[in-house]
């Protein structure tokens, strides 16, 4: 089958858009695939790599048909995809050492088989009428949901719930990409490989730039900011009559307040004291009590000592008789 051919292939009908069939096995197969070497990681047995592996490959699908009702689910209605994905997860379990190596392509076909996810949930949805809003929103479940059934299963908190580069983003990217253009009438097949191509150059892009979603963000203290300006503007403007004198003296007072302020507190620093000495101020009886005592403490220090030293009492005769010889 040529190129023509498989292109005219996809419009079997005008407002339908039909994915072949090996386009579809590939993705399935690709989630799978991822599936069972996240298993492989988390040190899971035969039993544990096959079931993740079909969650990874069938969850988005599964969730989207059950939401769709009705519509037919895919997981029952290819039961030779489901035995050649049981087999690819147990050749994944018993020779997980040959991917080691292929980081870079499996990330590759990982990036492809979320935007042919995406592209087949948001298909599917528009081709059975839901409207833009949930063609949206079930293409990017297809996308991303096996992922977070996967992580679920292990415990952890689903990667696209976290801090981490796009991936969600990227299939609610290429979802709304072709839901925007299905309902502006541009050809199905365009709008489906502007999808694909959208997911991917956002996932790339994510990784390489290191782009990634923001964990948390508190807008409060700009939006009050915001609106403490704008309450000011209002009161300066229609409160007070568009006087422009009386907001200038406002903010004068203001000012003289703030200055005043700052000034008491330079003055509390500088003559702040300790507070022992502010207690003995205040007590004026018992410094006046202190003072006398150590005056009296000072005397008998000085009798004590002239008593001490008679040295000093026989020079001090000597030198009275002196005195009284010169009088004479």
């Amino acid at each position: 089958m040529d190129i023509a051919e498989l292109i005219g292939s996809a419009f079997a009908d005008g407002q339908v858009l039909t994915v072949p069939w090996g386009i579809d096995y590939f993705s399935v197969v690709v989630g799978v695939l991822t599936g069972a070497l996240f298993a492989c990681d988390r040190k899971l047995d035969i039993i544990g790599t096959v079931v993740l592996g079909l969650v990874t490959g069938y969850g988005g699908g599964i969730i989207r048909d059950v939401l769709l009702q009705d519509k037919g689910v895919y997981f029952t209605s290819h039961p030779d995809l489901i035995l050649v994905c049981i087999v690819l997860c147990a050749f994944v379990f018993y020779f997980r050492g040959l991917f080691k190596h292929l980081d870079a392509m499996v990330f590759f076909a990982d990036a492809l088989s979320v935007g042919l996810f995406a592209l087949a949930g948001a298909s599917k949805a528009y081709a059975c009428g839901e409207g833009f809003v949930l063609t949206v929103i079930l293409g990017a479940i297809t996308a991303v949901g096996g992922g977070a059934v996967r992580d679920i299963c292990v415990g952890e908190t689903p990667g696209i719930f976290q801090q981490s580069n796009f991936y969600a983003v990227a299939g609610l990217g290429g979802a709304l990409l072709f839901t925007v253009l299905a309902y502006a009438g541009v050809p199905l097949v365009v709008a489906g490989i502007a999808c694909v191509f959208t997911v991917g150059f956002l996932r790339y892009w994510s990784v390489y730039f290191d782009w990634k979603t923001r964990n948390e963000a508190d807008l409060t203290p700009h939006v009050a900011r915001g609106l403490g300006k704008a309450r000011r503007v209002v009161a300066g403007v229609f409160l007070q009559g568009g006087d422009r004198i009386s907001v200038r003296r406002q903010r004068k007072r203001l000012r003289a307040r703030k200055r005043a302020g700052h000034d008491g507190d330079c003055r509390a620093a500088c003559e702040g004291e300790r507070p022992e000495d502010a207690g003995c101020r205040d007590d004026g009886g018992r410094d006046a009590g202190c003072r006398d005592g150590a005056g009296e403490d000072a005397n008998r220090r000085d009798g004590a000592s002239g008593d001490a030293n008679p040295g000093n009492v026989a020079s001090g005769g000597a030198g009275r008789q002196e005195s009284g010889r010169a009088a004479r």
